[in-house]
This record gives C-alpha cells, sequence and structure tokens, in this order.
C-alpha cells in the first residue's frame, strides 16, 4: 500500500537506475561537502539547484520542521527512480520501509546512518549509508538537513556472496570423504572434517587445540611436514584417541590463510587391507613417474592383455597409424630405426629381467614421408608377479629432436672454431717465426754483400811493385784463393736469400689461406652468435647484450672467421671482468680493483656505422681497462697480462681482422671497462638488405644508417 501511495503522489514515471555504488556516491566519489556543518543554504532554490546538479553523490535536501523532501541531486533521482519534481512532493518518510528510528534522526540531529532501507519507485527496497550535515537555514525554509545517501547493493550482494561462499566451504570441508585437518601457525589442530574425527576417534572439543605431532607415534615425523610448501609423505603410524595405530599417508598444504588456518592435511588411512596399498602405491608410482616426464606423452603397457595405451596422440602419425600404436605395442618396434631397433629391444629386455631399473634409450623413429625424429624413451616395471615376471610397465616419450639438432650444431660450431682457431694461430706463429728469422737472415744476406764487396775491391786494386827483400817465394796458386772464397761467400748469400722466400711463402700460406667469403648481415651474425656466447660466458656469470643499429649494409666476410673473431674478444672481456692481477715480487700491490657488481656481469656486442665504407662492430667490457703503456703491445703474439695466458688471442684477432682489409682498435669504455672496435668495410654499390629481420628500410650506406637500436638480451 505504501507502495502505491508513492507511485501516486509521483507523478512522474520512473527514470533510469544505477545499480551499486556508482552514481550512488560510492566509495570512489570524490564529491566535496555540499554544504558544511553550521553554515546557512542557499538564498534562492536556484543556487542550490545549480550546487546539486554537480554532485556526483545522491543528495537529498529535506526541511527538518515537516521532514519535506526541497531539493534532489541528479544521483538520487537514478538511485530511486523518480525524478526530481516527483522526488520534491515526498517526504523523508515515504523513502523508508520503516518509520522506527526516522525520529531519532530528525530530534537528535544524526549525522551519521549506517544502514536503512529505502524504497525505490519499483517497490524494491536497498540498503543505504547516509551522511547528514544540517544547516540552520533561513528564516523562510528553516532548518535543512543535506542527507548524503549512499547505495549499499553492491556491497550487501558481495557480502551475501562471501557468506555464501564460507557456507559452501564450511559445507564440503565437513562432508568431505577423507579426512581433513587444518593446522594453526603453532601447528595445533584449529579444525577437523568429520571423516577425520571418526579416523581419530576424536571429538571436535578433544581434537582442537591439540599438537598434531601427538597423533604421531613418532612425534618428530611432523618435522618433515612443513619443509616444502606441498609435502608427500607415506607409511606414517598415526594414533588414536583409544591407543590403536594405524598406517596413513599425508599430504601437507602450506597455505597461509590467517593464524588460525596455516596448513592443510589431507590423511590416507592405508591399513585396511593389502591390496588397497598396493593400488594405492601404484597410483603414488603413477603421479610421480607423471611429474618427472614434464608433460610428456605417457604410455602404459600391460604385458598380461598385450595392450599399449598412449595418454595422447604423437603428433608425428596420422589418426589411424596412432590407433594402431594405441593398440599392438609390435607396430613400435616396426617404427624404430633399423639402426637403433637392436639396441632398443637390448635395453627393454634387460630392464624385463630386472638387470636394470630403467628403460632409458633415445631412438629415432620413422615418421609417414619419411622423416625421422628423435625421441626419448623411458620406462619403468610397475608390477610384477609372485616370480618376478614383468605384467605392467609405465613409461614417457620427449621429443628431442630439436635439442638434439642443436646439440650436434653446437658440436660443429665448436669444431669449426677450434680449426680456425689452430690454423689462425699457425698463421701468426708463422708470422712471428718469418719476423724473428728474417732479421738474422737479413744480417746474414748483408754482410755477405759486404764481404763480397770487399773481395771485389781487392781483387780490381793494381798489384803494387815488389820491393827486393829476403825471404821465401809467393806460394803457387795463391792468386786463386780469394775467388774460391768469393764462391763461399756468394753461396751463403744465396743461401740466406732462399731460406727468406721459404719463410715468406709459408707465412703468405698460412696467413693468407683462402677465405669463404658471403654477403651478409652483420646484425643476423651478430644475433646468430649470441647463443653460443651466452653458453661460453655463463659459465662465469656474464650475460650477454646486443644493441644492434638497424639499416645497416650487408658485408662480405666469412662468418666463421668473423664468429672466431667474436668468441676470442667475447672470451678476453670475460676473462677481464674476473682477473685480479697478481703483483710482483718486491712491487707493493696495487689498489684493489672496483669488480662490477654481479648484475652489472655483462658484456654488449653493438654495430653501427663507422667511417665512410666501413661498417664497425663494437664488443663492450666493465673490465679493468688497459694500461696505457701497453694498448699497442695487447696485439703482439705472446704477449699477455694473465698467468699462464699464451698472448695469442687478440694477435689472432688482429689476423682475422686484416685478412678481411679492417681495422681493430681499442678505446677505454666510460665508466670502466674496454671497447674493442672492429672496422670491416662495405663493398662497392652494395645496397641496403631488406631481407634482415634486424635491418630497417631506405639506407644506403653506413652513414645513412638508420639512428635506432634494436637492444636484445
Amino acid at each position: 500500500m505504501k507502495t502505491e501511495s508513492l507511485r501516486r503522489r509521483a507523478g512522474s514515471g520512473p527514470v533510469g537506475r544505477v545499480d551499486g555504488n556508482t552514481a550512488a556516491g560510492g566509495p570512489e566519489s570524490v564529491l566535496p561537502e555540499a554544504v558544511p556543518a553550521g553554515s546557512t543554504a542557499p538564498d534562492d532554490a536556484g543556487g542550490m539547484r545549480a550546487l546539486l546538479a554537480i554532485s556526483r553523490d545522491a543528495v537529498l535536501v529535506v526541511r527538518r520542521a515537516d521532514r519535506r523532501i526541497l531539493e534532489v541531486s541528479p544521483s538520487a533521482e537514478q538511485i530511486y527512480g523518480l525524478r526530481a519534481e516527483a522526488l520534491r512532493t515526498l517526504s523523508y518518510g515515504d523513502l523508508v520501509t520503516s518509520q522506527a528510528g526516522v525520529d531519532d534522526i530528525f530530534v537528535h540531529h544524526r549525522e551519521h546512518v549506517p544502514l536503512r532501507y529505502h524504497r525505490r519507485a519499483d517497490g524494491s527496497r536497498f540498503p543505504v549509508e547516509m551522511r547528514i550535515h544540517w544547516t540552520a537555514g533561513t528564516a523562510d525554509m528553516g532548518e535543512l538537513g543535506y542527507f548524503r545517501v549512499r547505495d549499499l547493493s553492491r556491497m550487501e550482494q558481495e557480502e551475501r556472496q562471501l557468506r555464501a561462499a564460507r557456507a559452501g566451504y564450511q559445507a564440503i570441508f565437513r562432508a568431505a570423504p577423507f579426512p581433513v585437518l587444518l593446522l594453526d601457525r603453532r601447528g595445533a589442530v584449529s579444525d577437523a572434517n568429520e571423516a577425520a574425527l571418526a579416523l581419530y576417534v576424536h571429538t571436535a572439543a578433544s581434537l582442537v587445540g591439540m599438537p598434531v605431532s601427538a597423533l604421531l607415534r613418532r612425534p618428530a615425523d611432523t618435522r618433515d611436514w612443513f619443509r616444502r610448501p606441498h609435502s608427500s609423505l607415506t607409511a606414517q603410524w598415526h594414533r588414536r584417541s583409544d591407543g590403536q595405530m594405524f598406517l596413513a599417508d599425508v599430504e601437507v598444504s602450506i597455505v597461509c590463510f590467517s593464524a588460525e588456518v596455516h596448513a592443510i592435511v589431507v590423511v590416507h588411512d592405508t591399513t585396511e587391507a593389502h591390496n588397497l596399498m598396493e593400488r594405492l602405491r601404484a597410483s603414488e608410482a603413477r603421479w610421480r613417474f607423471a611429474i618427472e616426464g614434464h608433460g610428456d606423452v605417457l604410455w602404459e603397457w600391460d604385458l598380461q592383455q598385450h595392450r599399449f595405451q598412449l595418454s595422447r596422440a604423437l603428433p608425428y602419425f596420422p589418426e589411424g597409424d596412432a590407433q594402431v600404436l594405441d593398440e599392438d605395442p609390435e607396430h613400435w618396434g616396426a617404427r624404430v630405426h633399423p639402426v637403433d631397433r637392436s639396441r632398443f629391444r637390448r635395453d627393454l629386455v634387460a630392464h624385463l629381467k630386472g638387470e636394470t631399473p630403467l628403460v632409458d634409450s633415445e631412438v629415432r623413429l620413422m615418421v609417414p614421408g619419411g622423416a625421422q625424429r628423435w625421441v626419448w624413451l623411458r620406462g619403468r616395471v610397475l608390477e610384477r608377479d609372485a616370480t618376478g615376471r614383468a605384467l605392467r610397465l609405465l613409461g614417457s616419450v620427449r621429443d628431442i629432436h630439436d635439442s638434439r639438432q642443436q646439440a650436434e650444431e653446437l658440436v660443429r660450431w665448436r669444431e669449426q672454431v677450434l680449426h680456425t682457431s689452430r690454423v689462425t694461430s699457425m698463421g701468426e706463429m708463422a708470422a712471428t717465426l718469418a719476423h724473428e728469422l728474417n732479421q738474422p737472415l737479413t744480417a746474414i744476406r748483408n754482410f755477405s754483400a759486404a764481404a763480397l764487396r770487399q773481395m771485389e775491391a781487392q781483387l780490381s786494386a793494381p798489384a803494387p811493385a815488389p820491393a827486393f827483400a829476403p825471404g821465401p817465394a809467393p806460394e803457387a796458386g795463391a792468386a786463386q784463393r780469394p775467388a774460391g772464397l768469393r764462391l763461399a761467400v756468394e753461396l751463403i748469400a744465396e743461401e740466406a736469400m732462399r731460406a727468406g722466400r721459404i719463410l715468406h711463402h709459408i707465412h703468405n700460406f698460412a696467413r693468407k689461406g683462402s677465405l669463404h667469403l658471403e654477403l651478409l648481415s652483420l646484425n643476423d651474425l651478430v644475433a646468430g652468435f649470441q647463443r653460443f656466447a651466452e653458453m661460453q660466458a655463463g659459465r662465469a656469470g656474464v650475460h650477454i647484450e646486443l644493441e644492434l643499429t638497424v639499416g645497416l649494409p650487408k658485408v662480405q666476410v666469412d662468418p666463421v672467421l668473423i664468429e672466431q673473431l667474436l668468441f676470442n674478444l667475447v672470451r678476453n672481456g670475460v676473462e677481464a671482468m674476473g682477473v685480479v692481477p697478481v703483483p710482483e715480487p718486491g712491487v707493493p700491490p696495487p689498489p684493489p680493483l672496483s669488480l662490477p657488481a654481479q648484475e652489472d656481469l655483462r658484456i654488449e656486442i653493438a654495430t653501427a656505422p663507422g667511417q665512410p665504407g666501413e661498417v664497425e662492430l663494437q664488443v663492450l667490457d666493465r673490465g679493468r681497462g688497459l694500461p696505457d703503456d701497453r694498448v699497442q703491445d695487447i696485439y703482439a703474439p705472446f704477449v699477455s697480462n694473465k698467468s699462464g695466458g699464451l698472448g695469442m688471442g687478440l694477435a689472432i684477432c688482429r689476423s682475422i681482422v686484416e685478412s678481411h682489409h679492417g681495422r681493430l682498435w681499442a678505446t677505454p669504455r666510460p665508466g670502466g671497462g674496454t671497447v674493442f672496435h672492429v672496422g670491416l668495410p662495405v663493398p662497392r654499390a652494395e645496397p641496403v638488405s631488406t631481407s634482415s629481420s634486424h635491418e630497417a628500410e631506405h639506407a644506403s650506406s653506413p652513414t645513412a644508417a638508420q639512428t635506432a637500436r634494436v637492444r636484445r638480451r
């Protein structure tokens, strides 16, 4: 009846409603107080309406004397479902569902009403919270109350849902068919369901508050319960209230809901029958092996029924073949590559006989289309009869084809790097030998030439007239001795020149061997090298970062030699960030080095435009830097500042760069460390590559390359 009266007095139809707290002045409202307490109301209704029009809250202006509604905000129209004209015809009592407590609001000037129920135009009721500001008003209006109304419908709904969820949780917890204990932070029982009370023969009053260790025959067994977030412990003896013992498996999960609920313990009684224990052990074994499989395809072989089952079909075989493989294990033997078949059968038979604990074999499967896929087959016998004959096997199949190819590629790359390193080292050693031996050979040749010139001078000079003097006559043949000596000296000079030519040819052969040049993107080459560099540097905890400039033209290089160059520079940087110099005897030790922190252990490889006609490759480390007095010596062979170092790394790098007609130099890195620069020439009329994944568009030379860079970790 009250609703009918409200509709008749409203006169206007309902307006749109906004459920919840959005337009009803919810917690997110930022409306300032419409009229502070103790102030006077606006002198005219127009000013009051203008103030209410900008309010996001639902506001009612009520005259205290007769409790009439004088003005409302737009949000109030929405939550009550009535227009302002209709609301202004009502009193506050027309909006409430119960008159109880209404007088208390107006008589005692209540400023906060935490919960009341109001009525909408459609007759539905909804909870509200009200904040009221009383003002003196004017002589005509009298005292006014500004009611800011907050719709609590959404909050009430959420509370109902929360209560329902708690009730549902309690119902599920109580009715669970397996025993469940809730433990607090002290390890005491805070709650137990009916199954747990029945299992331990306790009442809720006697079990709640009891330390869980008191429920075990060996209280120390509970120490393993809380060492991991999830623990499964088997075959522990528990004690009932009547003193009887039973064997149980427990699963403990640390949840930390509150101080009262810190852990959930699920108890499984395993003493009812021997067959139940065997089934539980088999189930646990399946679960553990499934976890070890990491999501691989699981298989089960029933030797009694001669059936083979897969957890899911292998993607290599069509549906028909997958069904055959799932039914007949003999087809698996036919799918194994003939080269691997005998080895796989030998491993399987050995495990079936109990000679090995596990079937563990890597084989190739022959898939439709003639292709081959490397897989890792693992399996274990789960059931044997009284004679030890295997009854059932469980295992997994893992595809390792891609990882195997990557491992083989890595081996090939390392072999190429080692071969290149050996060849380049031989070239450097040949260069050093040629340099060192050419000096004495040149000296021999020069001294031989000088001796020949002196002989020529002596032979061409006129002989003086012999004076009469007593003495023996000159020996016969003395005039022929200079000619024989001259021949010997000429042979010495000729052999020295011949030795020099031999060294020169050996040097050229070792150092200027044929290069396998390819026109490629330097960015792609560096990006492909990053994986191998991470494998090497990762052992020392060093990360490799790339900063590649897009738009660089391609270069004509030997990719294997450039990878060797990068490998040596990266290794040099890794050693520079970890080597501490050892002081010489009698020399005071140097000040401690400021080595980079663990998070700064990284080497950056960058590409950038170089001088005109060049592309620059940079390797930046964060080591101790280079001494100023040894910048040029670092490229010399057999010169090293590391204990036990051969001193060939940078010499090899220089040889590689020079074989590409490039330049290699080093500069200090700002903030500490060293930057090695490699300038590689760009082939003439070489356009910018657009096929590279690291290149930008429209750049015809290194100087015209885009300034944007791509950073990669």
